[in-house]
């Protein structure tokens, strides 16, 4: 039962993260066509879920990777434990390092009237997102096909 129960959690909190990366794929395009103030507003939320949803959904996802391990069959060393903890580590990375400040300049510049630091930063973003999106459906791979095993 408590195997199963942290199953289901570690694939839920994967699919709130990949489901959130695609929404904002989709989205995130048809806000930057529309007005400034809703494309800022959109924005804002963007960083609302970097700076929350994505790190309890990381969060949930790294502790019951962690206790899967521990009470299942499989090693530290097996490269698909260490697969899926790396895409954590890089999604948060990206997370701090480039999302989040992106995403502050490009609400900013939309906010002042900065439609080209807006587009320029957008351009940044989306092929960010996308390499984040790509990651994690490697990972679920790696999982699924138990690599190193």
């Amino acid at each position: 039962m408590t195997r199963t129960l942290l199953l289901w959690l570690h694939i839920a909190s994967v699919a709130a993260w990949l489901g959130a990366n695609f929404v904002q794929l989709v989205l995130s395009p048809r806000f930057a066509k529309g007005p400034a103030d809703v494309a800022a507003a959109w924005t804002r939320q963007t960083i609302w879920l970097g700076e929350r949803y994505y790190n309890a959904a990381g969060g949930v996802l790294t502790v019951t990777g962690v206790l899967l391990v521990l009470d299942g069959d499989w090693s530290w060393g097996t490269e698909f434990i260490w697969v899926g903890f790396a895409v954590v580590a890089i999604g948060g990375a990206m997370g701090v390092l480039l999302f989040s400040p992106l995403a502050e300049r490009r609400a900013d510049a939309l906010e002042s009237g900065d439609a080209a630091t807006a587009a320029e930063a957008q351009s940044r973003i989306i092929p960010l997102a996308l390499l984040d999106t790509a990651l994690v459906l490697m990972a679920v791979w790696a999982m699924v096909d138990k690599w190193g095993l």
